[in-house]
């Protein structure tokens, strides 16, 4: 898989998907998550619970 960036079709769909679900992350956390996604971190619900509710990894 490529490497996504702030630019990437598959981010922006990925933002466009949360904004219609009402969730909005600020830009150091999208940072964040392309880092954990370029590192081939497994995304499991409990990362995603526990990055919205901290702000942090």
């Amino acid at each position: 898989m490529k490497a996504l960036d702030l630019d990437s079709k598959e981010f922006k769909r990925v933002m466009h998907n949360l904004h219609l679900e009402n969730l909005n992350i600020s830009s150091d956390m999208q940072e964040k998550v392309l880092e954990l996604i370029n590192t081939k971190t497994s995304i499991t619900p409990t990362l995603i619970k526990d990055i919205l509710r901290h702000g942090k990894v």
